[in-house]
């Protein structure tokens, strides 16, 4: 089981905190069970996200490594852009694809 921090980057919903949690507690059955291994070892954390995720690289399983992704920035104080779990993050966007009409733009470039 995932040893929780006392403190955590932002405050949760009840339920949201429960998803966490349940991917935390995965990462955890393969050694990554404190923060300060998260911390220490992002490339062991990466692998093991792999791991529990499959070998498809489909929007289902990026949303699911995503959102694996989301609970370790909960737990984790500030990740710079140049943090393995962002850039890690950065290749689990959605796919993009003109010839269906299916369009993901990033945050940054969203004029809504």
């Amino acid at each position: 089981m995932f040893e929780l921090p006392t403190t955590f980057q932002k405050e949760l919903a009840p339920t949201t905190q429960k998803v966490y949690k349940s991917k935390l507690n995965a990462l955890a059955a393969h050694g990554i069970d404190t923060k300060d291994k998260l911390e220490a070892d992002p490339a062991k954390a990466i692998e093991a996200i792999q791991k529990i995720t499959g070998d498809e690289d489909d929007d289902k399983t990026k949303h699911i490594r995503r959102t694996i992704l989301s609970a370790i920035f909960w737990v984790i104080p500030e990740v710079s852009k140049s943090n393995a779990y962002y850039k890690y993050y950065q290749k689990c966007l959605p796919t993009v694809d003109d010839s269906t009409g299916k369009k993901w733009v990033k945050r940054k470039n969203f004029k809504g």
